[in-house]
């Protein structure tokens, strides 16, 4: 049955919604600290001004026992985020969050201030929501730049940097992986003191290709982000670095041909992870990303195709679900692909990594090695390319549809493939 869109997380369970972080006006609700639980103030609060702790009213001591007015009003603040089950714990004078039946460090200490913690708890949220669990080398990952630069200097100007962009990416559902390769590790390479200097700019920029797509990309994100803060943008000496209207150095797509395609689903039939064969599988026959063959189901309404209950998130919005057709047909009866869509996949801990899992088990299957450039990303381009084959010919319209793109992306991606033929004139006759 095609479903509504609602994301499970990769073990089955149903993540929760992105909520707008909460304060709570009224302390009538329970909130749990290590264990017991205590009313903030018994009663509702009648405005912000009487809250404790919160801006134009006292702040109150900052730390104390467990009975401390104050952390029982961290607790309140932040069990507004979470659902229940969710407790403030103190040790050794530092912050933790219980949930989930898991015990997970915020890495702040108990005088922290309200809205710092905060702030850090629905960090931990958007983290649990993302990754269906507390992944702890991720959280650490994703809290020590955080913790770093704000020992540095308070409201340096890298920091505000940093938290600006990756709270802007974070709403496009931009993933803490993606963010750290194509952001946040070039916002570290800036100088900490004056990271929006000339020199500081030009330092960073001049490290790329001059000629590659990075730095076009790179030149367009760092002018967007100084005109966000204000540092100032040096126009007549930055912008001339991105190369406008020099030619760029395009990588050329790796696919697969019908051939090794075949080759490759053979042999993982004789492998004995039936998960790892459903997903090469459908990645092979419907060109899918490969998060989506982790989420894949039969369609209800067409023979032989699958429903993605999940579009693609990107700065303009989510694509929406879509149902994809085998190409080529025969394929789903060759690769007995009605009993493969009933196993279950492989586990892991984030969709995130699933492209990153997926090339490393062809490459473990000796499928692919990194020196030909191939990635499970050859599947994709494969089932593009044979949408526009002579044999098929779909138009550009129908394969950005099958394949999750607006036309406009398709036909940047495939425009080469797009005629079904290398020559469009060999089809001609000039005679």
């Amino acid at each position: 049955m095609e479903r509504d869109g609602a994301f499970r997380g990769v073990n089955g369970n149903q993540t929760g919604t992105n909520r707008e972080p909460l304060v709570p006006e009224s302390s009538g609700s329970r909130s749990k600290v290590s264990g017991s639980r205590s009313d903030v103030s018994g009663s509702r609060s009648k405005g912000a001004g009487s809250r404790l702790g919160a801006p134009g009213s006292p702040s109150g001591p900052r730390s104390g026992a467990l009975g401390d007015p104050v952390v029982q009003h961290l607790s309140s603040c932040c069990g507004a985020l979470f659902s229940r089950g969710f407790s403030l714990t103190v040790h050794r004078d530092k912050l933790y969050v219980r949930t989930l039946g898991t015990k997970v460090p915020l890495y702040l200490p108990l005088h922290a201030h309200w809205e710092e913690v905060h702030e850090r708890a629905q960090l931990l949220r958007d983290h649990l929501e993302q990754h269906g669990s507390y992944v702890r080398h991720l959280w650490e990952s994703q809290t020590s730049w955080v913790g770093a630069v704000a020992n540095t200097s308070q409201g340096s100007l890298q920091e505000m940097a940093y938290q600006l962009w990756w709270k802007r990416k974070r709403a496009e559902g931009c993933s803490q992986a993606s963010f750290e390769k194509h952001y946040g590790s070039y916002i570290r390479r800036l100088d900490e003191r004056q990271p929006f200097s000339d020199s500081s700019l030009m330092g960073l920029i001049e490290s790329t290709d001059p000629q590659g797509s990075t730095r076009k990309r790179l030149v367009s994100f760092l002018r967007e982000l100084a005109e966000s803060l204000g540092a100032g943008w040096n126009a007549p000496l930055l912008d001339p670095l991105q190369m406008r209207g020099r030619r760029v150095n395009h990588r050329e797509q790796p696919f697969f041909s019908d051939e090794e395609i075949e080759r490759i689903l053979h042999g993982v039939a004789q492998r004995p992870h039936r998960g790892w064969q459903k997903v090469l599988t459908l990645m092979a026959i419907y060109g899918l990303r490969p998060w989506e063959a982790w989420i894949a189901e039969p369609s209800s309404t067409h023979r032989n195709c699958l429903w993605i209950p999940i579009g693609k998130k990107n700065s303009k919005g989510t694509n929406p679900p879509r149902t994809v057709p085998p190409y080529h047909p025969e394929w789903v009866e060759r690769f007995q692909l009605q009993r493969l869509v009933e196993e279950a996949p492989p586990q892991l801990n984030s969709l995130s990594i699933a492209g990153a899992r997926t090339t490393q088990q062809l490459r473990r299957y000796g499928f692919c090695s990194p020196g030909d450039g191939q990635t499970s990303y050859g599947f994709r381009h494969a089932y593009a390319r044979r949408l526009h084959s002579p044999l098929h010919r779909v138009t550009d319209t129908h394969g950005a549809l099958f394949m999750g793109h607006t036309v406009a992306a398709h036909n940047k991606a495939y425009r080469q493939w797009i005629d079904g033929q290398a020559d469009p004139l060999e089809s001609l006759s000039l005679a």
